[in-house]
C-alpha cells in the first residue's frame, strides 16, 4: 500500500520534471537515484498512472505528468512567494535576492553594483547565477530567479524587460598584429582573410557577430571557437586571431596595452543590456530595493 501524498514527493517530482532528468534531480536534491525513483514510484501509485515515459536514458512527461507539473509549479511558486512576504516583515535588515546575469554583465559590470548595494543593505543575502541569455529567460519564467540581466531584449509576455546599460562592441587585435598601429579604420571586408576567435554558440556576442557579418555577406574562414571570454582575450593577446567583444569586457587589457582596439567602419557596434523580471511575480522587498537602486 502506498503512503499518503507529501510535499517532499512533490518536490522530487518537480525537480525531475523541471530538468527531465533523474540524475540531475539526484544531484540537485542530494538524494540517491534509487531514492528519487522510489518517490516517483510512490507518486505514480498514489495517482494510479505513469507520470514519466522512460525512453532509455531520456525522460518525458506523460499527459498526467504535465498536469501535475503545472500544479507543482503553482505550489512551489506560492511557497516561495509566501517566504518572500514573510521575509519582508523583517524589512531590509535581512532577506534573499536571487539574481541572474549573462557572463559579460555578471563578471565585468555586476560586481561593482553589488558592492555598493551590499554597503547600503548589508543584511541581504545575494546569490548570482551566471548563464547564457536564453537560459536566464527560462529561469525567470520558471520563477527560479527574481531578476535577470540580459544581453538582448526579451519580448516574452510573462516578463518586464527594461534597458539597463548601453554597451559598445570593439574590434580587438594583438599588439603584434599588423593593424596594431593603424590610424585609419578597417572595413568589414578587411576582416575576410583574418583569423577570427569567436565566442561559443549561444553567446550573445556570437549572435551579434554572425548577424553583422552575415548581412555583409562575409563568411569567416576557419574561425577558432573559445567557450570562455577570458580565453578569447588571451587568444587575441597571443596573436592567435582577432575578435569583436564588449568594450566592458576588454577594458582592463586595453588599459594595460595587452591588446589594441581598432575602429571598424560601416557598421553600428552599439547594443544595449537589459534587466528583466516576471510581470505577475511578487517581488520581495530586497528585489524592489535592488531595482530602485539600479
Amino acid at each position: 500500500m502506498f503512503i499518503n501524498l507529501n510535499l517532499n514527493q512533490l518536490r522530487v517530482f518537480h525537480a525531475v520534471a523541471t530538468g527531465l532528468s533523474f540524475t540531475r534531480a539526484s544531484e540537485e536534491l542530494n538524494l540517491t537515484q534509487p531514492g528519487i525513483s522510489k518517490h516517483i514510484k510512490e507518486l505514480e501509485g498514489y495517482y494510479g498512472t505513469r507520470l514519466f515515459d522512460r525512453l532509455g536514458k531520456k525522460v518525458a512527461l506523460t499527459h498526467a505528468g504535465k498536469i501535475l507539473f503545472t500544479a507543482t509549479e503553482d505550489i512551489f511558486n506560492s511557497i516561495k512567494e509566501s517566504k518572500a512576504k514573510i521575509d519582508d516583515l523583517r524589512g531590509l535588515a535581512s532577506g534573499k535576492l536571487d539574481i541572474g546575469a549573462n557572463i559579460s554583465i555578471g563578471i565585468y559590470i555586476l560586481p561593482e553594483i553589488l558592492v555598493k548595494f551590499r554597503n547600503k543593505y548589508p543584511g541581504i543575502e545575494m546569490k548570482v547565477d551566471l548563464s547564457e541569455c536564453h537560459d536566464l529567460v527560462e529561469k525567470l519564467i520558471n520563477n527560479t530567479l527574481e531578476i535577470g540581466f540580459l544581453c538582448e531584449y526579451s519580448d516574452h509576455k510573462k516578463l518586464v524587460t527594461k534597458e539597463f546599460k548601453p554597451d559598445h562592441l570593439v574590434l580587438i587585435v594583438s599588439k603584434k598584429h599588423k593593424w596594431a598601429k593603424r590610424k585609419t579604420p578597417v572595413s568589414l571586408q578587411d576582416l575576410v582573410d583574418q583569423p577570427f576567435v569567436i565566442p561559443k554558440q549561444g553567446a550573445g556576442s556570437r549572435e551579434i557577430l554572425e548577424d553583422l557579418l552575415g548581412k555583409a555577406g562575409i563568411t569567416l574562414r576557419n574561425p577558432i571557437e573559445f567557450g570562455n571570454i577570458e580565453g578569447i582575450k588571451k587568444a587575441v593577446e597571443s596573436d592567435l586571431g582577432i575578435s569583436i567583444i564588449s568594450k566592458h569586457v576588454a577594458l582592463r587589457e586595453l588599459a594595460a596595452g595587452l591588446i589594441k582596439s581598432i575602429s571598424l567602419t560601416g557598421v553600428d557596434l552599439k547594443r544595449k543590456f537589459y534587466v528583466a523580471y516576471r510581470k505577475d511575480k511578487y517581488l520581495s522587498q530586497a528585489a524592489r530595493a535592488f531595482l530602485a537602486f539600479l
